[in-house]
């Protein structure tokens, strides 16, 4: 009988590291972002940092060995990626590679049980830092410097408020990087220009240095800040080499939260549903979303004092609850059956969308912008509004709502209009910009100003799909706007036509607006309203509001009830008040335009 030959032993496979967390502090005295800090990794072994950089999927395409030997006497590195924070990271490691203690794991004995393990007196760390001065911090960190502090030009092309006008020649730097007394600098912006030519002096001037250690530069750059003559000077003449930077995938973020909660000492249970809290974390925090806020919802929870392992609801945020109903009440909205239901289809695919892309999977961005067409007062604004709601209650959207016409789009002289799109784009990242009367834009065939415009805006669109642009025209005026530019009609998903209200339709927006005040109606009341609307069609069918007109008539009706309760104290709104608020509205002398005088 032959025994069964066991199998041979073999090593478990070795758990992939994640990478150190790096918060940027800011620096004593300055004001704003424009010099911050972040200390390197000097104490940590130089193979613990190249490991945890090889596990990392971000920075696969970081080619270590020419970055770190084919250098000109100090580290000179452009960082290509969309991920700031990931820039940043690996702009920190390679920092610290190039300045890290070679023989520092050699000098002490272990017998293996805590390599990998930092040792850090929090206490002691923060009481040294409230010590040492600003020179100290500086000389043992990654100096992070906006770029609109190396040349004054920038402060004024990056600038979206108004302008200042200031002598030619007289700004100078506010740092130099030939004085910059740190280890290594961080060239870095999330938005606007990083390089231009006042940078690329100040690069050059570094061989000019008096100290003896060099400065390591590292410039990080997204695709939209990529200018390629500079680019190539900097490679050609000064040695930068490009290092490209990913971003993280599903199973590091994983990977990094379990991480957290060993480093916390606050595991999590291993049933516990990762891919649903790094989901809704990403729904949270949308383009801001890093590793840091996995971080912050271990601390959270330890916060919290949650029992040990952290289960998936001890790791969901609890995010700010509005009133909600958004979807609710787009179906409540009189009429625009039509428009409901298309547009009904339109958000579900956002939200899809969105959904698809917070739990990590690839998606192909679709175009999300719209056009409403309709006579005035047929609820296009509302709607509008809805649709950011819609998108912010489903977690896909930032909630954020700008309404903009011509004198918010288009700025005095040429060369305004462009940085004032700017500036509406920021204000509604990922939420809605609506362009209201986006006809107006068109003023003149040979318009220059609304060219600029227009031509910005289909830029920002094209840049900024996360944004959606929602314009919105009168009849007759959508055509015209969509052949001004013939990339603008490929960027709209779909016209929405919102169609005139009927009388009956109006009568029940009239019932609306009485609901909400607690107002309650007398009989008789649906006959005068329906023969207000139609009389007012008739006398100005071009000017007629839809809408707007049952506001006006309930407001008037309401001012009527204010005049009476004066006098008798009744509070019931009455045939009377409806019937004198009719005639005062269609005599159109002694209403309420006369009485708004003084007040707009």
């Amino acid at each position: 009988m032959k025994l069964a030959q066991a199998a041979p032993l073999t090593a478990p496979a070795p758990v992939p590291q994640v990478c150190r967390p790096i918060h940027i502090q800011s620096f004593p005295g300055m004001l704003g972002n424009l010099l911050r800090y972040t200390p390197l990794f000097r104490e940590v072994p130089r193979e613990t940092l190249l490991s945890e950089l090889r596990d990392a999927p971000q920075f696969q395409k970081l080619r270590l060995r020419p970055l770190l030997e084919d250098t000109r006497g100090s580290l000179q590195v452009l960082l290509l990626g969309e991920d700031s924070y990931c820039t940043t990271q690996a702009a920190v490691y390679l920092a610290s590679l190039s300045h890290s203690r070679e023989n520092l794991s050699s000098d002490w004995e272990s017998d293996g049980f805590w390599d990998g393990v930092d040792f850090y007196d929090l206490e002691e760390l923060e009481e040294q830092e409230e010590q040492d001065s600003p020179d100290v911090l500086l000389s043992r960190s990654l100096a992070v410097v906006s770029p609109e502090a190396l040349d004054p030009a920038l402060r004024q092309n990056n600038y979206h408020g108004p302008v200042v006008a200031a002598a030619a020649g007289n700004e100078r730097p506010l740092l130099s990087l030939r004085s910059l007394d740190a280890p290594a600098a961080l060239i870095t912006a999330n938005d606007g220009k990083v390089l231009s030519p006042g940078i690329l002096e100040q690069v050059k001037s570094l061989a000019l240095r008096n100290t003896g250690d060099p400065l390591d530069i590292l410039i990080a750059l997204k695709s939209t800040q990529v200018d390629l003559e500079l680019l190539e000077e900097l490679r050609l003449t000064c040695g930068f080499q490009i290092a490209w930077v990913g971003r993280p995938d599903q199973d590091y973020y994983r990977r990094f939260l379990r991480s957290c909660g060993e480093s916390h000492l606050c595991p999590i249970d291993i049933l516990a549903d990762l891919d649903q809290v790094i989901a809704h974390t990403k729904r949270l925090r949308g383009e801001r979303f890093c590793e840091l806020d996995l971080e912050s919802l271990i601390s959270w929870a330890v916060q919290r004092h949650a029992q040990h392992p952290l289960r998936t609801q001890d790791l969901l945020f609890p995010s700010f609850k509005s009133q909600g109903g958004g979807w609710e009440e787009l179906k409540r909205m009189t009429g625009l059956k039509d428009v409901r239901e298309k547009l009904r289809r339109l958000l579900a695919c956002a939200v899809r969308e969105g959904r698809r892309s917070q739990a990590g999977k690839t998606v192909r961005p679709m175009c999300r912008n719209l056009a409403f067409a309709g006579p005035p007062g047929t609820g296009k604004s509302v709607t509008a509004r809805l649709v950011a709601r819609i998108l912010q209650e489903e977690g896909c959207g930032s909630g954020r709502f700008v309404e903009a016409g011509r004198e918010q789009l288009i700025g005095t002289y040429l060369g305004e209009t462009s940085p004032k799109i700017a500036e509406l784009f920021e204000s509604a990242r990922s939420g809605v910009l609506f362009i209201d009367e986006a006809g107006a834009l068109l003023d003149g065939e040979h318009d220059i100003y609304a060219i600029e415009a227009v031509n910005a805006l289909v830029r920002h669109m094209e840049l900024q799909p996360e944004t959606m642009v929602i314009f919105a025209t009168y009849p007759g005026e959508m055509e015209r706007l969509l052949s001004s530019n013939p990339g603008l009609k490929s960027r709209i998903a779909q016209v929405l036509t919102f169609p005139a209200y009927d009388d009956a339709q109006l009568w029940k927006i009239f019932q609306g607006f009485a609901k909400e005040d607690g107002c309650g109606l007398p009989d008789g009341a649906e006959e005068v309203c329906r023969s207000f609307f139609s009389t007012l069609r008739r006398k100005n069918p071009a000017g007629f509001g839809n809408g707007r007109e049952a506001r006006r008539l309930f407001q008037g009706a309401v001012e009527e009830l204010a005049l009476r309760t004066l006098d008798t104290g009744e509070e019931t709104l009455c045939l009377e008040d409806l019937n004198a608020a009719a005639d005062r509205l269609l005599a159109g002398t002694g209403g309420a335009e006369e009485r708004l005088i003084g007040f707009r």
